[in-house]
């Protein structure tokens, strides 16, 4: 019998129990909020959802939980065994702790991260993509996804290694070798969606020593009023709330999202305008790999909301990359073939109010076309040239009635 203690903003909120063939979870008696939708603080939840959310707190590539064990001293690949020794820092508000330890009982484990340190972790990343850990380093922290990438803290002016009693404030991605431009277009893609009026965190390029990589700002993170130390806002992606495991980030269609949204919406429709928006925006730009697992949702003790954009990436740039939607627009495949009728039909069949759904679209779509004309100043030649006229054509394509 294993235990995995969950902490979530601070205040214990229940065990992870797994008996050797089943991991259930056990909220306390006290806990003040679920940790996810597919986790019901009261009524039944499926006998995988609980394996499954933990799963999607790992990165998706075994070769990365491979070195992810060896940098952590793990034993196993297993589930529990990685997040018991890399569960401090993970996404949402979460801290995830062998049993009978306790993070707010702990002294700030303040470990500096230096220029050069950094450098060295972006260049290991670069030269290996799965090398996401140190070997030997204090840091405890574990992603989800496919890309390397390793998170910092920044407390005041300097940057910090994060574990359970220093959450990180930003997560870090070096643009592997074939990707070129990648880091440039991930940091404009987040400016380009503000811009448009799609609510994105901010990102920019850190260059330390002679390294560069693509720097967010997490929105899992917030300011804490009598600490300099970042507080845990707690988070959990599409396929956790589905109750998926991470392999199948691409099975939900938009209808299944919005369906979901339905139940946990309020009288404004704000999570499925906020879904709605950043679908759009994700399909006009030709993102295709929009799944699950890119996008997420902010829970309150009272109310749900949806997260802002992130891991927005044109895909068309990298043809050797599947280039069909991971979301289908009303059965359109592919982010140029979608037209306004296919958004008419999409509201339909969805249930949602066409004349609101199209207002939405429209919104987005006259903002980025406006927007996407300076929008890749900081992007090489060619590579803004293509977006430009990508852009160009999706929205023509939308606006055109």
């Amino acid at each position: 019998m294993r235990r995995l203690e969950a902490w979530l903003e601070d205040r214990h909120t229940g065990t992870f129990i797994d008996d050797g063939s089943t991991v259930e979870f056990v909220y306390d008696e006290d806990a003040s909020a679920p940790i996810s939708l597919s986790l019901p603080r009261e009524g039944r939840m499926t006998k995988l959802a609980p394996a499954r959310f933990l799963e999607n707190l790992l990165p998706d590539n075994p070769r990365a939980r491979r070195w992810m064990a060896e940098a952590y001293g793990s034993g196993t690949l297993d589930t529990i065994d990685l997040l018991a020794v890399a569960g401090g820092d993970v996404a949402g508000g979460l801290v995830l702790l062998p049993e009978g330890q306790e993070p707010t009982a702990e002294i700030p484990e303040l470990d500096p991260a230096l220029e050069r340190d950094i450098a060295t972790r972006i260049r290991a990343i670069k030269d290996n993509p799965d090398a996401w850990t140190a070997h030997g380093a204090l840091e405890r922290f574990s992603l989800a996804g496919t890309q390397g990438k390793f998170s910092l803290a920044k407390v005041e002016d300097d940057w910090y290694w994060s574990n359970a009693t220093v959450p990180s404030t930003h997560i870090i991605k070096p643009a592997r070798n074939d990707l070129p431009g990648l880091e440039d277009v991930e940091a404009a893609t987040l400016s380009l969606a503000v811009r448009s009026g799609v609510p994105a965190p901010t990102a920019h390029i850190l260059t330390v020593s002679d390294q560069t990589a693509y720097l967010v700002e997490r929105f899992d993170r917030a300011s804490a009023e009598d600490s300099p130390l970042a507080r845990r806002v707690h988070t959990e992606d599409l396929a956790q709330a589905f109750g998926l495991a991470p392999g199948a980030k691409y099975d939900p269609a938009a209808h299944q999202v919005i369906d979901l949204l339905k139940r946990h919406d309020d009288t404004a429709n704000t999570l499925q305008e906020a879904f709605l928006q950043q679908l759009v925006f994700n399909t006009l730009i030709g993102n295709a790999d929009a799944h699950a697992k890119n996008y997420s949702l902010v829970l309150h003790p009272d109310r749900v909301e949806f997260a802002p954009l992130y891991d927005a990436v044109p895909v068309s740039l990298y043809p050797q990359y599947d280039q069909q939607l991971a979301m289908r627009i009303a059965g359109a495949r592919y982010s140029q073939a979608v037209t306004a009728a296919h958004w008419r039909k999409f509201s339909r069949s969805t249930g949602l109010d066409t004349d609101w759904t199209m207002q939405i679209v429209t919104d987005v779509a006259e903002q980025l076309r406006t927007e996407s004309a300076t929008a890749w100043a900081t992007v090489p030649g060619p590579q803004a040239e293509h977006l430009r006229a990508e852009i160009s054509r999706t929205t023509d394509a939308t606006l055109r009635n």
